[in-house]
């Protein structure tokens, strides 16, 4: 039996294996972390790509978000060696007549995930993102797998 934690924007969640992480995404980013060794894994959903110094709510931002999952992973025993990860979202949700910058957020979003994750040198396994529709992930902690649910459609990733 799985255990459901859902993860709401600006949040981050480290759990074990038989736990399943689930959010909702638009323009925002689903980073999901797995320590294939341990079985154990961390959903961060984060809100806009930098928080420009205003570390308030460090989960919100794609640059400090990042590192506090690695270290709440850290904490929980994984090792980064075991880790990969998978990253959805960023999708174009409003069409704007201009170029106005909230056209461009889920793009941001996308750079900033990629960019934290090189940095940190954790393999992105699935990239998921863009597009003009929302979400709904679902993130299984047994196996590493995710489900993504999008415009009527579901897929599954099994790369770890």
């Amino acid at each position: 039996m799985h255990t459901l934690i859902n993860v709401g924007v600006a949040q981050i969640s480290v759990a074990d294996n038989p736990a399943v992480l689930r959010t909702i995404l638009g323009s925002c980013i689903g980073i999901c972390i797995y320590d294939k060794v341990k079985k154990t894994g961390g959903l961060a959903h984060i809100l806009l790509p930098t928080g420009s110094g205003n570390n308030q709510k460090p989960e919100k931002y794609a640059d400090t978000a990042i590192p506090l999952l690695l270290e709440k992973l850290d904490k929980a025993g994984c090792k980064r060696e075991n880790m990969s990860a998978k990253i959805t979202g960023g999708a174009s949700m409003f069409k704007f007549n201009s170029s106005v910058s909230l056209a461009q957020i889920g793009e941001r979003n996308i750079e900033m995930t990629i960019k934290q994750l090189e940095d940190a040198h954790i393999p992105i396994m699935v990239a998921e993102v863009g597009g003009s529709t929302g979400r709904v992930i679902d993130f299984y902690l047994e196996d590493g797998r995710l489900k993504v649910r999008s415009g009527g459609k579901e897929k599954v990733f099994y790369k770890v």
